[in-house]
């Protein structure tokens, strides 16, 4: 077990009321703000905030994942969209603009940023969590809703067990046709595996007695001045961004004509604001794994 796995995190620890309203303001500023600045802000808290979670081997893949994303649409945007006033270069006989290049960038951050999020929720936001915010008020679509969140990695994780039971039994596929084969033989094997599976979960569900309408939950979420805390600075930034949006800063036109990246005194306040928020938590995580290795040394 290493230390990233061995430490506390600050952020993860927090009661899960404070993580979901965080994700809420941080994923709903990055849909609503369209802006080259909010876009390369929101990725760098999302960033930080992965690799302190996650650590550099494990945030690796997503970070390429959303890098290859956000070239593909920087690229694609100013190839397939001619739109603009200020030309740069004839591509093809056709006109590749400033406005077109800025539109594209800006998407693609928007892009690589919800997907950098989406990954920090699914390690921070578990279902547990989930199910005790949303279990008393809607307990059948929070379990649907955490049993889908849960699948893709059960599925994933079975299937490989699937392939190395294979490979160790010496049936290694070499040709196209024995290589189709072996994948029905897996499929086949994995839905039969998830469909036993979900019997013995209804049945299990059942004998716990799931959908008697009085029943007891337990957890250990407990909200403390911390968390008190946490959540009124979550809250003051907030609504100051929020107000600052609906004086509409932290937007941009392309089309067109591109407009100035930075407008005043009031966007570069309101950048300086977003700029806290997307880096909260992942400065509480280093401040944590100071902690963690100042306690260590001292022993």
């Amino acid at each position: 077990m290493n230390d990233l796995e061995m430490r506390m995190r600050y952020f993860e620890s927090l009661h899960p009321g404070c993580i979901f309203l965080y994700f809420v303001c941080m994923i709903g500023l990055s849909l609503v703000c369209f802006h080259p600045v909010m876009g390369l802000i929101s990725c760098m808290g999302a960033v930080l905030f992965l690799i302190m979670i996650r650590g550099w081997r494990q945030a690796a893949g997503w970070l390429m994942f959303a890098g290859t994303l956000l070239l593909f649409v920087a690229v694609a945007n100013p190839l397939m969209s001619h739109r603009g006033a200020s030309m740069i270069v004839k591509v093809f006989h056709q006109w590749i603009t400033w406005e077109a290049v800025g539109y594209g960038i800006t998407s693609g951050l928007s892009l690589a940023s919800l997907i950098l999020w989406f990954a920090c929720y699914s390690v921070v936001m578990t279902e547990d969590k989930f199910l005790y915010l949303f279990g008393q008020v809607a307990p059948g679509s929070a379990l649907l809703i955490t049993t889908a969140l849960q699948m893709i990695p059960k599925l994933k994780r079975q299937l490989t067990q699937i392939r190395i039971s294979q490979q160790l039994l010496g049936t290694k596929p070499k040709t196209l046709q024995e290589k189709f084969s072996a994948g029905l033989r897996h499929l086949s094997t994995l839905i039969g595996w998830s469909m036993e599976d979900a019997v013995e979960q209804a049945d299990s569900m059942r004998a716990r007695g799931y959908g008697i309408r009085r029943r007891t939950t337990f957890h250990l979420f407990v909200f403390d001045s911390r968390d008190l805390r946490f959540l009124m600075g979550l809250l003051i930034l907030a609504l100051i961004l929020c107000a600052g949006r609906m004086a509409g800063y932290g937007s941009m036109e392309f089309y067109p004509r591109m407009d100035p990246v930075v407008q005043g005194t009031g966007s570069f306040i309101f950048f300086v604001m977003y700029l806290i928020l997307a880096l909260l938590p992942g400065i509480l995580e280093m401040k944590e794994a100071v902690r963690w290795r100042s306690y260590k040394w001292m022993r």
